[in-house]
């Protein structure tokens, strides 16, 4: 298989790593797309303040990529700060890693840069 000899693990893994020859070859950029296309997303900033009633900020955007492989997201988080993205910090609850941008400067970069798509929330505006 081509995607082995490439580095490209298949199947279920416990953790995994940006392939080397996705560094070299400098196509980080198409690899976060594509990350972000599988287990990314984009949505309306919310809060969950009141119990029975979330207030949804319809102007403000968060984009949210979650996945239970650590180096991985470590990687990406670094990657994309390479990129001159801010994002949050990268956070982990049960074993599941999310990491968020949620300046609205650095979304629009995001979008700019890595260019996804699909997932786009409807009608937000940046």
């Amino acid at each position: 298989m081509a995607l082995v000899s490439m580095g490209i693990p298949l199947g279920r893994k416990r953790d995994a790593c940006i392939p080397p020859a996705v560094l070299v070859s400098k196509q980080v950029v198409p690899f976060i797309r594509g990350i972000y296309h599988a287990e990314g997303s984009i949505y309306r900033r919310y809060s969950k303040m009141y119990n029975r009633m979330k207030r949804i900020y319809s102007n403000l955007l968060v984009i949210q990529i979650r996945m239970k492989l650590p180096t991985l997201m470590r990687q990406i988080s670094e990657e994309i700060r390479k990129l001159g993205i801010s994002t949050n910090r990268l956070s982990t609850k049960d074993g599941v890693y999310t990491l968020r941008i949620t300046n609205q400067g650095m979304i629009r970069r995001f979008l700019d840069i890595v260019k996804p798509r699909f997932k786009l929330a409807p009608r937000a505006s940046l």
